[in-house]
């Protein structure tokens, strides 16, 4: 009798849409048993960061075909949708076109539910079990890779991953760490309940005017606010709207998104020279010639946001400094659309006046010692001298904090620390190469452990949003395989080029 081999043994670090598209892709396509343990420090796997609002008006901003686990199965989270139905109960989550933008929440049942639906997967007896702590240490010995975390548990496994996600939003400069404990400042508009704790009639700032600043008006308007709330940024950009065209879409099945963005890169931007200029120059020139054909900008610019992880790498690092100090926030603004339900509560804010945007940035911040008043000193792009306006609440609406990607997390710190991972050319993230494995301060990268998501922003350019992270997972779980298929301890060290 022919036993079957032993399962190989890989330790997850978080629980969010990274973590579980991760372990579900493992088990589905492993031809090998796998024994998969992640480490979430939340109650619940699955909803992380995004998706644990359970605000009605907090949604998507990208429809259902392409929040799939599993890329491979495109149209696996809106069947799910309608199983539960997730349609009958909301029934504003359609569009007239046929396409679905559903809330945050529902993504965050789903991934739960993928978790208990792949716990045991019959094929290959691979499983998925999750542990309810924190992460805190790593290291290597006789080819194994040992996981400590807070509660003092230790986890053996031939291959460790990190799909930390985003960290937690924080006040950043100019604002004083301290004033996180004000009553007057709200650190972190994912937490819903402080947001419904806004009296009516405040006056209100928001800091940051892209997708969360959108959430926030939304939970304001539905709770029948009054007071005027001003949204700022260095430029008064607002994110676009998604694109409604006429007639019914049909949205792509099976794996025919994900062979979109693992096709070629367009040959408007790989004729043209690898630096920034001549790139917006190639763009320009579609989206010119898309309007001679009476079309508008969004084939184009989704052509080059689908290939952005194979054409970034390209980039010298010079350039994609620059992009990100100049035209990043043009990139989000497009890229990072208004899920239409959203938009259409946002704009009549907007026109009523309730709602104001303007172009400015942040000098300073006093709050009082009594009250909840806080004075902001504002220098607007075209005052010709800073003003200071009075707020009864400020929300930091300003997105990720690149600058705690190690401050918050003692497992990236820690590895940080022994020069297991080393920071990229662009300074927002870690440096790994094309197959996620992470590169050291040695210049060598470990084969036996990967980091995916939004920690390697500076490696791939774009690496946000499900289909994109689920994509990036799908590329390397080759290489993965391979790496297992290997006896313990033989999937050493190898020096790779960092992308960057």
């Amino acid at each position: 009798m022919t036993l079957p081999p032993p399962a190989r043994r890989i330790t997850i670090v978080g629980g969010g849409f990274s973590g579980v598209s991760t372990a579900v892709q493992l088990v589905r396509h492993s031809p090998v048993p796998l024994a998969i343990t992640i480490i979430e420090a939340r109650e619940r796997v699955g909803p992380g960061l995004a998706y644990a609002t359970h605000d009605p008006d907090h949604r998507l901003n990208g429809p259902t075909w392409i929040h799939s686990v599993d890329p491979v199965d495109g149209g696996h989270f809106t069947r799910w949708c309608e199983a539960h139905g997730v349609f009958d109960s909301d029934p504003q989550a359609r569009q007239s076109n046929g396409t679905a933008f559903v809330r945050r929440a529902v993504l965050g049942a789903y991934l739960e539910d993928m978790v208990h639906a792949h716990a045991r997967w019959a094929p290959t007896g691979s499983t998925i079990r999750t542990l309810q702590d924190r992460a805190t240490q790593a290291w290597a010995a006789d080819g194994l890779i040992t996981t400590r975390t807070g509660k003092g548990q230790s986890l053996v496994s031939e291959l460790l991953i990190l799909a930390t996600g985003n960290a937690e939003p924080r006040l950043q400069a100019p604002f004083d760490p301290a004033l996180a404990q004000h009553p007057g400042v709200i650190e972190n508009p994912l937490n819903t309940a402080l947001l419904l704790g806004i009296p009516r009639e405040a006056r209100v700032l928001l800091v940051g005017s892209g997708l969360t600043s959108l959430d926030v008006v939304s939970t304001l308007q539905r709770q029948g606010h009054t007071g005027q709330t001003v949204v700022i940024s260095r430029r008064g950009l607002q994110p676009r709207p998604q694109p409604l065209a006429n007639g019914t879409v049909v949205p792509p099945q099976g794996r025919q998104h994900l062979d979109r963005v693992l096709g070629p890169a367009p040959r408007f931007m790989t004729e043209a020279e690898p630096t920034l200029r001549a790139w917006v120059k190639a763009l320009r020139e579609q989206i010119r010639a898309a309007r001679l054909r009476g079309e508008d900008w969004y084939p184009p610019f989704d052509d080059l946001r689908d290939s952005v992880w194979q054409l970034w790498p390209t980039l010298p690092a010079a350039e994609q400094r620059r992009f990100l100090r100049r035209l990043r926030t043009w990139y989000d603004v497009h890229r990072f659309r208004s899920p239409p339900q959203t938009e259409v509560i946002a704009r009549a804010a907007q026109a009523s006046g309730r709602v104001v945007y303007q172009a400015a940035r942040v000098l300073s911040v006093n709050a009082a010692t009594q009250g909840h008043r806080v004075d902001v000193l504002l220098k607007g792009a075209r005052d010709p001298q800073p003003r200071t306006e009075s707020f009864d609440v400020v929300v930091n609406c300003t997105g990720l904090d690149v600058a705690s990607r190690t401050a918050s997390n003692p497992l990236l710190q820690a590895l940080v620390q022994q020069g297991w991972l080393r920071t990229d050319a662009c300074g927002i993230g870690y440096a790994v190469d094309a197959q996620c494995r992470v590169v050291g301060s040695d210049g060598q990268a470990r084969a036996s452990v990967r980091l995916i998501g939004p920690p390697t922003l500076g490696a791939f350019g774009d690496p946000g949003g499900a289909m994109f992270i689920a994509a990036q997972i799908h590329r390397m779980l080759p290489d993965v395989f391979q790496t297992l298929a290997q006896p313990s301890g033989a999937h050493g060290n190898r020096r790779e080029t960092a992308y960057p």
